[in-house]
């Protein structure tokens, strides 16, 4: 079983501050929607809804931070965010490896899904 490497982490939180914080933010979400996707409370509301909320809000708070980190600029155009944002993803997965369901959401998310990820990435960059 893969563990956390937190020489790994420190370098990363030192280089990256807000996007160190955001991801860990980013990275539960992803997984909580994972888990709640298509499931409903006994009384028939739809806990994936939320869960997606939760990482649209989640996912415009990492786009932030990475602006203000530098990895990214505010006028950046949407396909080279996700580039980017993908990279801090496997940079970050690499630190924490044990949070496979929320990375096999990302990589369906921001890879097979790319046009519609930079779609919503233009949206909230606009925002």
């Amino acid at each position: 079983m893969a563990t956390t490497d937190w020489d790994l982490a420190s370098t990363f939180e030192t280089r990256f501050p807000h996007t160190f914080n955001a991801l860990q933010k980013l990275v539960m979400a992803m997984a909580a929607y994972q888990t709640n996707r298509g499931k409903k409370t006994i009384f028939g509301k739809d806990k994936g809804l939320d869960s997606y909320k939760m990482f649209e809000s989640v996912l415009r708070d990492t786009l932030l931070a990475m602006v203000v980190d530098g990895p990214v600029e505010r006028n950046i155009k949407a396909k080279e965010c996700r580039e980017t944002l993908t990279e801090m993803v496997a940079a970050f997965a690499e630190v924490f490896p044990n949070w496979q369901d929320a990375y096999s959401f990302a990589d369906e998310y921001f890879i097979k899904n790319a046009v519609t990820a930079e779609d919503r990435i233009r949206d909230m960059l606009r925002q």
